[in-house]
């Protein structure tokens, strides 16, 4: 689908360093660059609402904690596809490929992020266009887990991110900037996974997109990355050989701006900001899983439940979710596709 863009709309969107709706980044969030960086993937995370940071127990480890990647003892690849949010423009889509390779001492894992927008055209008149292009963002991480004890895991990752929101010439022509229309950087990030005293429990924490922020003008001018605070829990009070039960909330905080909004609205106003997350995940055999979660993002005006479910076959898994409810908007479903498989691994 061709978008029409005014002059003003492309200086708006270039200023803000995204191409997705207020409804779906909030309030500091959405003072802050590159905010695909905060689309969740995975569909088992997101059949449990994003509440995954004490779970990541396949290969998105390494994009919500990836401290839980020292957990592993196998390879595993996952393909995660995204027809994303097509109530806003059907052609845009949201891709994940993330891999774990345990090592002799410690896990790799990684993950590429591929987000599209779809074709775009601006007009400098009613009548006279100044092209078309179709923007994306790319990022691609790089972490490790290591276990400190048997009751803790640490983790790191850092990432290179590339962001192409238009070509140089159409800028220079809607707006008179010489030069920009996309930009390069790089963020790290850290979590832990702490195995509590109580039979089940595990607390997470995680510090992700650190980073010099990102310029698409020959200003020179930066967005910031969206840094952001991920705490989290996971409790699995049933484990046996046909029966997995496991419950997990997360409670996430970017803090571009935080100081900001302490001064201005309070510290109510900064806790109730936050992002709340939590999920249930039950697992039959080891094979057919059912997943229900609940969002919260008041500031954003979004929330709602989200569900899916897994299956999985000799190595093989398959999972869906949809997070749709969760949108003030009507999009329809909002569906992600994963497909998994686990290789026997013995480490070298």
């Amino acid at each position: 689908m061709k978008k029409i863009i005014t002059q003003n709309l492309i200086l708006i969107l270039l200023i803000l360093g995204c191409m997705v709706t207020p409804d779906e980044i909030s309030a500091s969030a959405f003072e802050a660059g590159v905010p695909f960086l905060m689309i969740y993937p995975g569909a088992k995370a997101t059949a449990m609402g994003g509440a995954f940071s004490a779970i990541a127990d396949d290969a998105t480890a390494s994009y919500y904690n990836p401290a839980a990647l020292a957990n592993f003892e196998n390879i595993e690849f996952t393909l995660i596809h995204t027809p994303w949010l097509r109530g806003l423009a059907p052609d845009m889509y949201y891709e994940f490929t993330g891999f774990v390779y345990p090592l002799k001492v410690g896990t790799i894992g990684g993950h590429v992020i591929f987000s599209y927008y779809g074709e775009v055209e601006a007009y400098e008149s009613q009548d006279q266009s100044l092209g078309s292009w179709s923007p994306y963002d790319l990022a691609i991480t790089f972490s490790y887990g290591y276990k400190l004890r048997d009751n803790l895991n640490l983790g790191a990752d850092v990432k290179f991110i590339h962001s192409f929101l238009a070509p140089e010439d159409i800028l220079r022509k809607a707006t008179g900037i010489e030069g920009g229309g996309s930009g390069t950087t790089f963020g790290i990030g850290a979590g832990l996974l702490y195995y509590s005293p109580v039979k089940g429990l595990r607390i997470s924490a995680v510090l992700d997109n650190l980073g010099p922020g990102i310029s698409y003008t020959s200003t020179g001018e930066k967005d910031p990355l969206p840094l952001v605070l991920r705490l989290g829990a996971g409790y699995t009070p049933l484990y046996t050989e046909h029966h997995r039960l496991t419950f997990a909330v997360d409670i996430d905080k970017v803090l571009v701006g935080i100081m900001d909004d302490y001064k201005e609205e309070g510290l109510n106003y900064v806790l109730r900001e936050a992002w709340k997350h939590i999920g249930v995940d039950y697992t039959f055999f080891d094979m057919i899983s059912l997943r229900l979660g609940y969002f919260m993002d008041k500031e954003g005006d979004r929330e709602g439940f989200t569900f899916g479910g897994g299956i999985s076959f000799k190595g093989f898994k398959i999972d869906i979710s949809d997070d749709h409810n969760k949108y003030s908007f009507d999009q329809g479903a909002n569906i992600r596709y994963g497909i998994s498989y686990v290789l026997t691994h013995k480490k070298k």
